[in-house]
């Protein structure tokens, strides 16, 4: 799984968190930033707050 996670974001995915304040429905996910704005609850519709991981080196 973890190669899986390293080659969607070396093409350009980012690690995100999300979270519903309608519905409380949370989670995370690997997103393009494009499609990061207006996004949706899965559950009720409603807007989700999403915060984007940044990844640091471990060097």
């Amino acid at each position: 799984m973890a190669d899986v996670t390293e080659s969607l974001l070396a093409a350009g995915f980012v690690e995100t968190a999300f979270h519903c304040p309608s519905c409380g429905l949370g989670g995370t996910s690997l997103s393009r930033p494009a499609s990061l704005l207006d996004r949706t609850c899965l559950d009720c519709g409603e807007p989700v707050v999403t915060t984007v991981f940044e990844r640091f080196s471990r060097g």
